[in-house]
């Protein structure tokens, strides 16, 4: 039976009066989303509707051009946010002095390959996870990803559809709060809270064997209103997590976390909304457009290839064969003229119209990064380092926003548990001494090719510098002088996404340097009294003719 002590009917209360109001102003996006799943991504259709569909998917649809592009935006923002082939996570502190040491340098970079790795695990399903999250960014705007601990497995990711996940912000405009309301059997209910947390109705389907009975939950996931720090149970951490059963007002569960388990983020946002806009919401009125007009087109070529036919007289014409070889008797007179032609009408203007759905076409692929997945993939041209960089800080400004929002709504905060769940698991090396004694702790950077995007005017901008002053060296080479090149590589190499370890630090430079200043006195030295035993020779020589003479 459900624990009486965690049954508060003022708390339940006060938690399905506010889910009320969070549905009443979820409930005017829904209609447009609906429209979508059907327009953009027929497979996802019925979500919205309680599960149900309306017989085949798709059959209203007349162009693919939303659907295919829906399938190039997750792999472009897969590949630009959360590449597989590139260790993108970073960790740097606060304090700059402390990211100066090398050791804690090299200490972030192990514990972000560490990150990586349990990331990427197998039983973590991130890929596949985070390709379900890009679609829902795609379509609706608004993408949430869940982060727990499997026990006696680890770490594990699952995309939450927004069918089922009601949102809140902060008085920052951050989501705080994440309501999910969602249905499973009694069986499911049983394997995730246990046999003690069931309500009497789920007892009853469960001891009668009535295990595909079906119950709504709602778990809601807030700040922690009664913080109590220094508390070691729920109270004492700020993010409150409480599922209720919907249909007798009772509380299965109530736990605490001590960052927030389900990260959302929005892929752009309007004025007041607390969901986000889509691509496809942005580019709806012209996948409507290509729909109709993709009809109209088929329509009228199908006109040109079957036309309808006109008749002179159809006395004694009983049927009409248009197959190939097909015989038509009594449909010539005495004459040799035919009795039966084209309708007029049915030869439309076929170039202007398909001229027209190309036009919404590009539009559409726009909207899903078409463009950003052909630069991608495009391994045909060959461009210098310095086109590269042009190209990546062109595209940079365009992308910037994404990137900024991504980061901060998701990949920041998730990245962040992955840390606090690594380290509660003992998965991630002790603090250096050096960060132990500052009291510091880590912040999440990310190099992936699209912060790295936003991040290249910074390169293409020194090596602009150069070449402006490449000219100016030839008559005083001291121009250089005003570069830090020591700073400058540094700032390169991070811009490029290179490793901290294939770095030299401070104190190693300053000793290749000595280095090679002590090999350079050697070597004048050597060229030194190479000099004056050649003088000393020819003094000998000089010497010896004047004693000869």
């Amino acid at each position: 039976m459900a624990d009486d002590k965690l049954q508060d009917d003022d708390l339940v209360k006060a938690h399905l009066r506010n889910h009320e109001r969070l549905a009443g102003e979820r409930a005017p996006y829904e209609s447009t989303w609906r429209e979508i799943d059907e327009r953009v991504d027929p497979e996802g259709q019925g979500a919205f509707g309680g599960g149900k569909t309306d017989g085949v998917r798709s059959e209203r649809n007349f162009d693919v051009t939303a659907s295919e592009g829906l399938e190039r935006f997750q792999a472009a923002m897969a590949s630009i946010t959360v590449p597989r082939a590139t260790q993108y996570i970073r960790l740097k502190f606060a304090d700059e002095n402390l990211n100066k040491q090398m050791s804690v340098r090299r200490w972030c970079e192990r514990t972000a390959d560490r990150l990586y790795a349990i990331r990427y695990a197998g039983h973590t399903g991130f890929e596949t996870q985070a390709g379900a999250d890009f679609r829902q960014l795609g379509k609706y705007g608004t993408g949430l990803i869940w982060t727990g601990v499997r026990p006696g497995v680890g770490l594990f990711y699952k995309a939450l559809h927004l069918s089922e996940c009601y949102i809140d912000e902060d008085y920052a405009g951050m989501v705080d709060t994440v309501q999910r309301k969602y249905e499973r059997d009694v069986r499911q209910i049983e394997q995730e809270f246990g046999r003690d947390a069931l309500t009497p109705k789920m007892r009853k389907a469960f001891d009668g064997n009535k295990l595909n009975e079906r119950f709504q939950l709602l778990h809601i996931v807030c700040p922690n209103g009664d913080l109590q720090p220094g508390a070691m149970d729920r109270r004492g951490m700020p993010v409150d997590s409480i599922t209720i059963a919907v249909d007798e007002k009772m509380v299965l569960r109530r736990k605490g976390f001590r960052s927030m388990p389900i990260a959302t983020s929005r892929h752009v946002t309007g004025p007041c909304d607390k969901y986000g806009r889509s691509p496809a919401v942005k580019v709806l009125p012209s996948i409507r457009g290509l729909n109709t007009m993709k009809r109209t087109i088929l329509r009228a070529a199908h006109k040109q290839a079957d036309p309808a036919l006109a008749f002179y007289d159809d006395d004694g014409i009983t049927s009409i064969v248009t197959r190939p070889g097909g015989a038509n008797p009594g449909l010539v007179d005495e004459s040799g003229r035919v009795l039966v032609a084209r309708m007029p009408g049915g030869d439309g203007n076929l170039p202007i119209g398909m001229e027209m759905i190309e036009q919404d076409r590009q539009v559409v692929r726009t909207a899903f990064l078409e463009d950003y997945f052909k630069l991608l993939t495009d391994e045909k041209v060959q461009r210098s380092a310095q086109a590269v960089l042009e190209i990546a800080a062109k595209q940079g400004v365009l992308v910037a926003p994404y990137a900024g929002r991504y980061e901060t709504e998701k990949q920041n905060p998730m990245t962040q548990r992955d840390l606090e769940l690594s380290m509660m698991a003992g998965q991630i090396e002790p603090f250096p001494p050096e960060v132990t004694e500052a009291g510091a702790y880590p912040m999440i950077e990310y190099d992936n090719p699209l912060n790295r995007m936003a991040r290249s005017q910074e390169a293409a901008g020194l090596t602009r510098l150069i070449e402006t002053l490449t000219p100016m060296a030839q008559s005083d080479p001291s121009v250089f002088d005003v570069i830090n090149t020591d700073e400058a590589a540094t700032g390169v190499a991070d811009v490029l996404g290179v490793r901290p370890s294939w770095l030299r630090s401070r104190d190693e430079i300053a000793a290749v340097r000595k280095k090679r200043a002590e090999d350079e006195a050697v070597a004048a030295g050597v060229d030194q009294l190479a000099t004056v035993a050649s003088a000393y020779q020819d003094i000998a020589k000089g010497n010896q003719i004047a004693e000869a003479i």
